[in-house]
């Protein structure tokens, strides 16, 4: 099996939007303050919490992001976070071009890509590291590829950014067209480089969180089984 992980790494300070909290992770029980409780050879046990955003790290918004009355993310099928999926690579556009429905047609027809109805289509958007200089500045998906999305009939997509919409775009335009039609959104994928196959099998499944906006997810590629 060849498995591609997509997921950014979680740890104490992490901050994935500049607007969301960091991540938080502190010790709770450590293995020489429960030692004395245990019997050799057991020497002890640590257990630690972690506080975070439902919008931290590699995440999937639920409808109810933007909708009062969407699905929150417990209600999510599951099939609907896995499945057959695309990669659509635009990186090597300009940072401050937004990623426009020519872009994404160009780069199917380029490279000879299907795109299916009830696919998962993944952008890459980015070319730099993940969080990396200029990241938060980098322009991800105008309104037209929304409208593209919805025409495809897509049931989830995926970015390697932190915002599917521009962010100066506070319509949030994209984000409004998918959760209106419980098309899933992910965002802030990594490692997508490192897709070396033109369809693959997705799975990014949530936790299953009561009443909650949205997830984080492990997002992972199966390249081959």
């Amino acid at each position: 099996m060849k498995v591609v992980d997509l997921t950014v790494q979680l740890y104490d300070g992490l901050t994935s939007y500049p607007t969301h909290p960091k991540f938080v992770a502190m010790d709770h029980i450590t293995h020489d303050f429960s030692k004395p409780r245990y019997i050799p050879p057991c020497e002890g046990y640590a257990s630690k919490i972690f506080i975070m955003s439902d919008h931290g790290g590699t995440h999937m918004d639920a409808p109810y992001h933007f909708f009062k009355e969407g699905l929150t993310i417990d209600q999510i099928p599951l099939e609907a976070s896995m499945g057959q999926a695309v990669l659509i690579d635009v990186s090597d556009k300009e940072p401050e071009q937004p990623v426009t429905r020519n872009m994404v047609e160009e780069a199917v027809r380029k490279n000879q890509l299907e795109v299916r109805e009830g696919d998962i289509v993944l952008f890459r958007c980015w070319p730099g590291e993940w969080n990396g200089p200029g990241f938060h500045d980098c322009k991800s998906l105008d309104a037209s590829v929304g409208d593209w999305i919805v025409e495809k009939k897509l049931k989830a997509i995926g970015l390697d950014l932190p915002n599917a919409d521009i962010n100066e775009n506070m319509q949030r335009s994209v984000h409004l067209a998918l959760l209106s039609r419980n098309i899933l959104i992910i965002e802030n994928l990594t490692n997508l480089q490192n897709l070396s196959k033109k369809r693959f099998y997705f799975i990014g499944t949530p936790l299953n969180l009561r009443g909650m906006t949205g997830s984080p997810i492990r997002a992972i590629a199966i390249e081959e089984w």
